[in-house]
């Protein structure tokens, strides 16, 4: 994490009457290094550089990087919770099926058509449900297999 970075989060914590504790910072950098972590994967990844971090401390940690804004959390069906860093406006396309995460950038259009209303956008999160192409072709080879029924969206 570069420098100014961690000085602009450092005071994102002071601001919230927070520190910028050792653990926090290995959370943070883990999640910048691999986005879409469910919280036992950041766990696991967290142990293995600080064997002495709880998994109590790992969620307190998530909800408190959620609330400052630094971090947002995807929900899935399956109840998982995946995070990530913010950064650009991005679109998440999640796989109803396997539960994959592709980001695209954002549309263009949605900025401009907030701006035509007056309205200012600070972040964007946007998230599409369907199948990725795996998971699609593989519908799609089971429903030809069982008769010919169509897998639509």
């Amino acid at each position: 994490m570069a420098e100014s970075v961690r000085e602009g989060i450092a005071k994102r914590f002071a601001a919230a009457g927070k520190r910028l504790t050792p653990e926090r910072e290995l959370l943070l950098r883990i999640i910048d290094r691999n986005a879409h972590l469910d919280a036992a994967e950041i766990y696991r990844r967290a142990r293995a550089e600080n064997p002495h971090i709880g998994l109590a401390t790992v969620y307190r940690t998530l909800h408190l990087l959620r609330d400052l804004g630094l971090v947002h959390s995807i929900g899935l069906d399956d109840g998982h919770r995946h995070y990530e860093i913010h950064r650009k406006d991005h679109v998440h396309l999640i796989c109803s099926r396997c539960g994959k995460v592709t980001e695209i950038e954002a549309p263009r259009a949605l900025l401009r058509l907030s701006k035509a209303e007056g309205f200012e956008v600070h972040q964007t999160r946007f998230e599409m449900i369907g199948y990725c192409k795996e998971c699609l072709a593989e519908l799609r080879s089971l429903s030809e297999g069982k008769g010919g029924a169509n897998v639509t969206h």
